[in-house]
């Protein structure tokens, strides 16, 4: 945590995703910050020399409009265009972007050349909405997809998948009838791992879903509301390594359970063998 004045902190870089500001949720800001109520600090990007806005523009401009000529911020090592990309995924807390704010974070992230070789369910995560939508999207906008994606598989490890051949069927050459497709050719164990990570990924959004609307529907103050929510996702990831080390302790049970059995058998063939009585 870091106090910073307002002068210092650059949002000219095109980090507000927003097509215009809520000056209603302004004001509303504001006014519970003349009464005593504490805000979460913005999140900002130092790249060496400015400091770059990339959450918390409601917030910013409530203190401004109070009079405030610091204000606490988060700040994170990285360049505006690091604050472009934290920004495109900063709604998960207060005002939800627009569906026309989501085409607009699709249509860049898919022409970008970097961010172009994520999955729908890696975008889609980012953002805050889901897969189906991010392929509506593209569909509509007639996005062409990239022929390597990248996700994160279920060892948490950075990935690449090709879905050049995705859904296309492998046909054999009619002079070479006994030819083979080619080992590194798996078009539906691509389509399989695609399809199994984009069930997990809907999973987990379902998941938060269902906590979102539990919290909306306790009576508190959005602040008490956004710190319950951050405790619920640090219970969730403490659960899902949980599982994760369960499942691994479950495996390593097994496969003793497995060499056991082996030795035994192992052991009584030879008994038999040579006649060993217990």
């Amino acid at each position: 945590m870091k106090k910073l004045n307002v002068t210092d902190i650059r949002i000219d870089g095109g980090t507000q995703i927003r097509k215009q500001l809520n000056n209603d949720k302004v004001t509303e800001y504001a006014e519970q910050m003349k009464d005593g109520e504490i805000f979460p600090a913005i999140t900002v990007f130092f790249d060496g020399s400015d400091h770059w806005l990339a959450s918390g523009f409601h917030r910013y401009f409530a203190n401004k409009q109070i009079g405030n000529t610091v204000i606490d911020c988060d700040v994170k090592e990285g360049t505006v265009r690091n604050a472009r990309l934290f920004a495109f995924g900063a709604n998960g807390h207060g005002l939800p972007h627009t569906s026309e704010e989501n085409r607009q974070i699709v249509l860049e992230m898919s022409q970008d050349s970097e961010w172009k070789n994520w999955t729908n369910a890696q975008i889609a995560k980012h953002i805050h909405i889901s897969a189906m939508t991010v392929g509506r999207i593209k569909k509509a906008m007639q996005i062409e997809e990239a022929d390597e994606k990248k996700y994160i598989n279920k060892h948490g490890k950075e990935a690449t998948i090709n879905t050049k051949n995705l859904g296309k069927k492998t046909t054999k050459p009619e002079s070479k009838p006994e030819s083979k497709p080619a080992p590194e050719s798996k078009p539906d164990d691509d389509r399989i791992k695609e399809l199994s990570y984009t069930i997990e990924e809907l999973a987990d959004e379902n998941t938060l879903l269902k906590d979102k609307i539990a919290i909306g529907q306790w009576n508190a103050s959005e602040i008490e509301k956004i710190d319950i929510e951050d405790v619920v996702a640090d219970l969730r990831e403490q659960l899902r390594i949980a599982h994760i080390e369960i499942n691994s302790l479950r495996d390593s049970r097994d496969m003793f359970q497995n060499r056991h059995a082996e030795a035994v058998k192992i052991i009584n063939a030879m008994k038999k063998k040579y006649k060993v009585k217990d």
